[in-house]
């Protein structure tokens, strides 16, 4: 079985992209934020639930762009437990895109979850998305969702 999580692609008016570094992982490796949809919650519900748990970021502060209709399918190596002790294979990931049009001093790392968070461009993406086809992915539905290709721009 897969559970169904959300991940968020969010960018800024310097066209940099939001990464966070949780506190489960080494210093060294970030991910765009995200995680699982909860029973009964919608996928658009749960991206900005897990906005507003780690980082502090409401709904009002994000202008959709846009979302991926295809998720990506991570299979684990080794199967995981959630709060309910259903055993996972792996997670199915849906993408969505936002421009946070909010005040930076309002974003605050939910402790014991997130360590730090920082904003870089899409060059930088490469020296912070450091776990198995983690950049590859992201780099894809970053094109995918802000139409990078034929735009010029991410938005």
């Amino acid at each position: 079985m897969f559970r169904k999580g959300v991940s968020t692609i969010i960018t800024n008016n310097k066209n940099e992209f939001l990464l966070v570094n949780l506190e489960s992982f080494e210093d060294k490796y970030f991910a765009i934020p995200g995680g699982g949809v909860e029973q009964e919650e919608t996928l658009e519900d749960a991206v900005y639930r897990e906005l507003n748990e780690e980082l502090n970021i409401e709904k009002k502060s994000l202008l959709l762009i846009g979302k991926s209709d295809l998720p990506i399918t991570i299979k684990f190596k080794t199967i995981k437990f959630n709060d309910d002790g259903k055993e996972f294979d792996g997670m199915e990931r849906y993408f969505f895109g936002f421009k946070f049009i909010g005040n930076e001093n309002q974003i605050k790392v939910r402790e014991g979850e997130v360590r730090a968070y920082k904003w870089v461009t899409f060059d930088q993406l490469k020296n912070y998305l450091l776990f198995d086809n983690q950049l590859k992915e992201t780099s894809e539905k970053i094109i995918e969702i802000f139409d990078i290709e034929k735009s010029g721009q991410f938005y």
